[in-house]
């Protein structure tokens, strides 16, 4: 790859980013781009996941034990279950003490301002009136950025409320994070290493502004990516048995023996078959299906010439899905495929496009699957999942990414 910053983001994309999450590394292109990488990119490492893993056991434990809650309110030991609603407070739960090291509670406390306020920023399909679906289809797609922020519509105030709440919130949290750093006259590694949020203001980056991006894009992109694919994983367990017989197997032959804390990253990692499933649900169901990019400047993707301007889509979705790129069965479901080959039998290294590729590849993948590990792991392990109408599939929102609309599953105790 020559030139890996001759395709950005068309403006209308770049400035929605702006003016919702500032120049962090989502909305950030060229020199930029390359300095927050090179800054961002040891912090997401293999060091730091090691830390994190306890603290994304006990938020899965918490999920399992609401889960749990909920099946048991009917005086039974199974019940259907709306599964997006929960994995996105899980996950926003995590990246809360992850990222920013504060515990929402999202899970057992919905009522939390911080929740409400989230969700004025990212709100669910199924949270949306008629008339926010139309606005939220439509209006980006015929007016800048810049206008449509502007507009003295409800669904547009709600957005400026719920971001001033989560702005104020997140710069409280730097301005704590940096007396803490100076306060600390040792260079003690629990204080510096904790949180991803103290790890960037221990890495020497002062701006505040450019730090509150990061952790705005961390918040936005990274949970719910998660979340959907974490519901979308279990909608799978649910509709092929055999192989959640066969993962919950692998999964208990190592739980059986686990400490009290949960298990270790090493130990997480060494589990293949959890690992192949998760390829194909990332394979098959990427968060972000699609991507808008505009040619810097005129040149040649083979023989097809582009000129500058020119806007193209780039679709993981249709990638991840290619026959020519996977074969006659690469619209099926199977795991097999990532047992036979660690690249699951792709002809290309850039079939797998779920995380972008190149300079621009997702640099929290690592963290995102770990996080989704521990989840299916604490999950499988307790539940038995089932489809709640059998063929049924949930409805694909309309919108940049992949969220399942009303996705609902049988949910049992074992």
């Amino acid at each position: 790859m020559t030139q890996p910053y001759l395709f950005h983001k068309p403006a209308a994309v770049r400035d929605g980013l702006v003016e919702s999450l500032g120049v962090g590394l989502v909305a950030a292109e060229g020199s930029v781009h390359k300095r927050q990488k090179k800054l961002l990119t040891p912090i997401f490492g293999m060091s730091r996941n090691r830390r994190l893993v306890p603290q994304m056991w006990a938020k899965a434990l918490i999920l399992a034990d609401k889960m749990q809650e909920l099946v048991t309110k009917s005086d039974g030991n199974s019940e259907i279950l709306y599964m997006h609603p929960l994995t996105m407070a899980a996950t926003l739960d995590v990246i809360g003490v992850t990222t920013l090291g504060v515990d929402f509670d999202s899970v057992t406390r919905p009522d939390q301002p911080i929740l409400k306020a989230y969700q004025r920023v990212f709100p669910s399909f199924e949270n949306q009136s008629a008339v926010e679906k139309f606005f939220g289809a439509t209006l980006p797609a015929i007016i800048s950025p810049h206008l449509l922020f502007k507009l003295p519509l409800k669904p547009i105030q709600e957005f400026h409320q719920g971001m001033t709440f989560l702005q104020d919130f997140c710069l409280s949290q730097i301005r704590q994070k940096k007396e803490e750093i100076e306060d600390d006259k040792n260079d003690n590694i629990d204080v510096r290493e904790k949180n991803i949020l103290s790890a960037i203001i221990a890495s020497g980056l002062e701006d505040e502004s450019e730090i509150l991006s990061h952790i705005l894009t961390i918040l936005a992109a990274g949970h719910e990516s998660t979340a959907i694919t974490l519901a979308w994983a279990i909608f799978k367990l649910a509709q092929h048995p055999m192989v959640q017989d066969k993962l919950r197997a692998e999964l208990l032959a190592v739980t059986r023996n686990m400490k009290e804390e949960g298990m270790t990253l090493d130990e997480i990692n060494s589990l293949t078959y959890l690992r192949c499933f998760l390829m194909e649900v990332f394979r098959l169901y990427p968060a972000f299906p699609a991507m808008m990019r505009e040619a810097g400047n005129g040149t040649l993707v083979g023989d097809l010439h582009i000129p500058k301007g020119k806007q193209i889509m780039v679709s993981p979705y249709a990638v991840n899905r290619s026959q020519e790129l996977w074969g006659d069965d690469a619209e099926e479901f199977r795991v097999e495929r990532w047992e036979e080959s660690y690249s699951g039998g792709a002809k290309s290294s850039q079939a797998f496009l779920t995380f972008s590729s190149g300079p621009r590849i997702c640099i929290g993948k690592d963290f995102a699957t770990l996080s989704l590990k521990v989840f299916l792991t604490v999950l499988v392990s307790r539940f038995r999942f089932e489809e709640a109408i059998p063929g049924w599939h949930p409805i694909i929102q309309k919108g940049t990414s992949l969220k399942p609309q009303g996705l609902k599953v049988k949910v049992t105790l074992l």
